[in-house]
């Protein structure tokens, strides 16, 4: 939500600072986003919000805990906040299939021929570990540690647990993402579901391991929640706009369970 001209910080109930991807974008008018559709919703339970939002479209972890470290501790001092809403590594883990070579990143490429038995066999693990143990952990560590150090100690984290999407030609502006990191490697699309599972597997373990001697830290259980698009589709679909966002409807069912999160970190029945 943004601040309206005449209207002061204690206007509003809850102030909240918002970082991390497009699932988190200040700017996605055309697809929406998470922090517009929780505002409207607390809104209509007559919980005004202030969202203090620094995400970006494509934004990497890697890049928010390095690059970005200055943009967000800044912020950190400007405001007693309420809660983190905090949404990265899906773009590392997308990015590390899509944009190297065949067979560089953390996919095994197919494009000289063979065939894999399993989804597993089209991971490559040992990337995958690498991508999580020196970025991934690292980086996540950062933010929270300036969030520990500055005046917000001990504010919740809500982390973004994403929803597994279907991998289809259906690119928001310029590209499908798991689609041409599958096709660039020659996976089969027979096996295109249950690869896709096994990223968004690791990508939770990953997410849960922030959590770890870290009680400020939790989840929001949104898995299981949107409905999927349909295999082959290539736009809107199911409570999906394109291949990996939610459309209107899907971050309509998100913004309660966010609601609710918020309220379990603060020790509110739920």
């Amino acid at each position: 939500m943004f601040v309206d001209q005449g209207l002061g910080v204690g206007d509003f109930k809850y102030i909240f600072l918002a970082e991390g991807d497009s699932w988190m974008e200040r700017s996605a008018v055309l697809q929406g986003s998470l922090p517009d559709f929780f505002g409207y919703y607390m809104d209509s339970l007559h919980d005004p919000v202030l969202i203090i939002n620094l995400a970006m479209f494509g934004d990497e972890l890697r890049r928010i805990g390095t690059v970005q470290r200055k943009e967000f501790k800044y912020w950190l001092r400007q405001f007693k906040y309420d809660a983190v809403l905090f949404s990265a590594g899906g773009n590392d883990y997308i990015d590390a299939a899509k944009n190297p070579d065949p067979g560089k990143g953390i996919l095994h490429s197919y494009v000289g021929g063979g065939a894999p038995t399993d989804a597993k066999s089209c991971i490559n693990w040992a990337a995958v570990g690498e991508l999580r143990t020196e970025y991934l952990t690292k980086c996540f560590k950062a933010i929270y540690d300036m969030v520990q150090q500055s005046q917000n100690k001990g504010i919740p984290i809500l982390v973004n647990s994403y929803e597994v999407p279907v991998a289809r030609n259906a690119p928001a502006v310029k590209e499908a993402w798991l689609y041409n990191a599958y096709v660039k490697n020659n996976i089969p699309p027979v096996l295109w579901p249950e690869v896709t599972k096994e990223i968004f597997g690791s990508i939770s373990e990953e997410l849960l391991s922030w959590t770890d001697k870290r009680p400020s830290v939790s989840l929001v259980p949104t898995r299981g929640v949107l409905t999927p698009a349909v295999p082959g589709s290539t736009g809107n679909s199911g409570d999906w706009v394109n291949e990996i966002h939610p459309n209107r409807d899907g971050w309509e069912k998100l913004a309660p369970i966010w609601k609710k999160a918020f309220d379990k970190a603060r020790g509110l029945p739920v």
